[in-house]
């Protein structure tokens, strides 16, 4: 049936009117739950076997993009501002959930997380990279690949590489950390190979958005 009057819906629950906002911001709460529970039952294991079509062919995609970018990289920024918490007492929590290893906090950060393993030397990571789900190993450490302006204001800086499990390398990142006065500032960089699109590295903006915002709530919350 054709009507030209806009839908609006009304909520009422024992009286009480409720805007659609507030039913919305129950769906995103449930909506957690039962993805937290459904990875919580298949385990990691079956995850990694359920996947294996997705990873395997954003192994191809991102092997190919690595060798016609030819070491040329494509850089997307995100800066994050937080009062409540400052740097140590953020990392001191943030770097205790991967050495734990803290498998509940590092998946319900993002619900595309699905995935992250850190009992190794490296971080094995299944998550959402372009339009759907990629798997990497992340390996921290304290050399610098990513340079550029801006980055001296930063004292704290932690960087990572990503490779597939051939050791084909197909991302970069840059976490940096320093204190306000009332709080911190993060900034978040990441990397693709130039040749990839666009759309990875806007996305991964996004992704980094989300998943810092939530560990910045766990940890104050901790």
């Amino acid at each position: 049936m054709t009507t030209t009057t806009a839908l609006t819906v009304r909520t009422d629950i024992d009286g009480t009117a409720h805007p659609r906002e507030t039913v919305l911001a129950w769906e995103l709460d449930r909506a957690r739950a039962a993805l937290h529970l459904l990875k919580q039952r298949l385990g990691d294991d079956r995850m990694r076997e359920l996947l294996a079509p997705d990873t395997s062919a954003a192994d191809n995609a991102l092997t190919a993009w690595a060798h016609a970018s030819e070491g040329r990289w494509r850089t997307a920024v995100t800066e994050l501002a937080a009062t409540g918490v400052d740097a140590a007492g953020f990392l001191t929590w943030w770097q205790g959930r991967l050495h734990a290893p803290d498998r509940e906090a590092l998946l319900t950060a993002n619900p595309e997380h699905y995935l992250a393993d850190s009992t190794g030397e490296r971080v094995e990571i299944i998550e959402t990279i372009g339009a759907g789900p990629a798997r990497f190993f992340l390996r921290f450490h304290d050399g610098v690949p990513i340079s550029g302006p801006g980055h001296e204001t930063f004292p704290v800086r932690i960087g990572g590489t990503g490779t597939l499990a051939d050791g084909t390398e197909v991302l970069r990142v840059m976490h940096e950390f320093a204190d306000t006065p009332d709080g911190l500032r993060i900034r978040l960089t990441v990397q693709f190979p130039e040749a990839a699109p666009a759309g990875l590295a806007t996305g991964h903006q996004w992704h980094f958005a989300c998943e810092f915002t939530n560990w910045l709530e766990a940890a104050t919350r901790a």
